[in-house]
């Protein structure tokens, strides 16, 4: 009997384990808000003099899994672009619907195609309309320097950004 409960614990035990393990794995990636609104987006991002940074990918794309733990997770866990920047993810494997700048709800891939996106992940460097601050990058190039040229980048579109307020 002893050796009986011993297997049962084991047997239910060790299902639990594996599942804290993958929950572990997956809380190492920060979630980042899936672009529901982006008229709501683009209004706070007019109010509070913010650029959006619009990461499109995909739920089986290892790259976009890549740049979500090695990129973007550390720039929203740094705090450092929180006063600057809006950052989101559209999702193009989902089926799910977005409104978009002009509000006006339209599929996630029609949405893309406006921006000509056809690989993933993709980033946008975005205004408040919807209008593109710094060219966009797509896949990950050079993975060691990759960090530092999506931070070039920002500051490249908040410097656009800055430009547009001044006129």
């Amino acid at each position: 009997m002893k050796y009986l409960m011993i297997f049962l614990g084991l047997l239910i035990g060790f299902p639990l384990a594996l599942a804290t393990e993958n929950e572990t794995d997956h809380e190492k990636l920060i979630s980042v808000v899936e672009a529901s609104n982006l008229y709501a987006d683009g209004q706070s991002a007019r109010i509070e003099g913010k650029a959006i940074l619009l990461l499109i990918s995909q739920e089986h794309c290892s790259f976009c899994v890549q740049i979500k733990q090695e990129v973007i997770g550390p720039m929203i866990r740094s705090g450092a672009y929180n006063k600057r920047l809006i950052i989101r993810e559209l999702l193009l494997d989902t089926g799910s619907d977005v409104i978009d700048f002009k509000g006006v709800r339209r599929g996630n891939h029609d949405f893309s195609y406006d921006y000509k996106v056809t690989l993933t992940p993709t980033l946008l460097f975005l205004d408040a309309a919807g209008n593109e601050l710094a060219a966009k990058m797509v896949g990950i190039q050079t993975p060691d320097m990759f960090y530092y040229y999506v931070d070039q980048s920002i500051q490249e579109a908040l410097g656009s950004l800055d430009r547009q307020a001044k006129r």
